[in-house]
């Protein structure tokens, strides 16, 4: 039997990349690495109905299929961020991509609800470590003039995923159902390791030594969470997954009890309406390229997300009204994770802190979308009506709006000193 050392192939290495040419190549590939990533967090909304009746679960307990995936996020963000920096940055995207893998594996396995939950929490545990060490990849290889494009390319990661694995699950679904679904994503994941493994080897690895030691990733941590920069960015992009992430989850189920759409037509839907937020990305990093603030862009987009939110819950507009609402509330709103992803290199205590910032803004994700969905599931459970939905989003997007104005007047301030 042929053995193959998976992780030695891995972790191989060459040559450093050349500081004066931009690898648009390796940045795309690493950008692919979040999009698969991504699949898991996309892979469950147009499956929820089905798995609620394969597990037994109510419509609560089905919500934490969704947020349990970001509770590892909401608790280790910025220690996995500084893990990554101290140890690797290209080490640990491979091993959270590994991670991914072994959790979508196991889940398709999973004859109850508990068992279920434990391997999303896995999963979000491979997903916290891409999403912290990819960015801070993206910024040692891009030249400095390119970096806010780079990273608004790299704040789409989501959506682009979201909508690859909805618009081609139906493929999978009809013949082998959600857990056929969960067992080609860990396929995917798998793959996609050892293909980065095999085509990075030329990225910056870390200076090992004591260094690493973990009083020192502590003293990152602490160092990181203490300046109000990265705390105020954190708490903005709180805001936006709290929001973009309750609309995403429940719009299907949504589809399928107010309007008496099918699985697979709600499905499609809600691909579209997730797909209209990549564009949004794209703007937000052109607009911050060209010289736009990034204090300004949030409260533009936080202000359109709430004035989108009253019409996406309530019956009582036309569904095309409705459906419009999401688009513009996905559209507008995708301006908002390319700023913040764009402010992590900008606010962070150190060049060498980029992925401890990162960390701590997926925290930030993470922090919304664990609270979001079970809190609407339990205002819709107690009130009997999605109508209620707009009591939960439009406070929160006015919060992000205030944080917004705080954080530009913290960059400002930033920059005169």
């Amino acid at each position: 039997m042929i053995r193959i050392p998976i992780m030695k192939t891995l972790e191989k290495t060459t040559k450093g990349v050349d500081p004066q040419v931009t690898p648009w190549g390796q940045v795309f590939l690493l950008i692919g690495a979040g999009v698969v990533a991504s699949f898991q967090i996309g892979k469950v909304p147009p499956v929820l109905t089905g798995i609620r009746v394969d597990l037994g679960m109510t419509l609560f307990v089905a919500s934490w299929a969704i947020s349990i995936f970001n509770v590892i996020g909401l608790f280790l963000g910025p220690l996995a961020g500084a893990l990554a920096d101290r140890l690797g940055h290209r080490r640990l995207l491979l091993w959270g991509l590994v991670i991914q893998s072994v959790g979508s594996l196991a889940g398709s396995l999973a004859g109850s609800p508990g068992l279920l939950l434990g391997t999303r929490v896995l999963e979000g545990l491979g997903f916290l470590v891409i999403a912290t060490a990819t960015p801070a990849l993206i910024f040692k290889i891009v030249r400095p003039e390119r970096i806010r494009l780079a990273l608004g390319f790299w704040s789409a990661f989501v959506p682009i995923g979201m909508t690859l694995v909805m618009l081609g699950s139906p493929l999978i679904l009809g013949h082998f159902g959600w857990r056929g679904l969960w067992r080609a994503n860990a396929l995917i994941l798998f793959g996609y390791a050892l293909v980065l493994g095999n085509r990075t080897g030329a990225l910056p690895r870390p200076v090992g030594g004591p260094q690493t030691g973990w009083r020192e990733i502590l003293r990152d941590v602490v160092r990181t969470v203490a300046a109000p920069g990265p705390l105020v960015l954190a708490l903005t992009f709180s805001t936006y997954a709290l929001q973009w992430g309750t609309v995403m989850g429940f719009f299907p189920t949504l589809l399928m009890e107010n309007r008496g759409f099918l699985a697979g037509s709600s499905s499609l839907l809600t691909a579209l309406m997730v797909a209209v937020n990549i564009p949004g990305n794209f703007l937000g990093g052109w607009l911050l390229q060209r010289g736009v603030r990034r204090g300004r862009m949030i409260t533009f987009a936080s202000l359109v997300m709430a004035a989108s939110g009253l019409a996406i819950f309530s019956s009582a507009f036309p569904f095309g009204l409705q459906y419009l609402a999401c688009l513009i509330f996905s559209a507008v709103g995708g301006m908002l994770p390319a700023a913040v992803f764009g402010g992590a290199p900008v606010f962070a205590p150190s060049p060498r802190l980029v992925a401890t910032t990162n960390g701590l803004v997926v925290q930030g994700s993470q922090l919304g979308q664990v609270v979001g969905p079970p809190l609407l599931a339990s205002m819709v459970s107690a009130a009997g009506s999605w109508g209620v939905a707009p009591r939960l989003m439009i406070p929160v997007a006015l919060l992000g709006a205030i944080l917004s104005v705080i954080l530009g007047r913290l960059e400002k301030r930033s920059r005169s000193s």
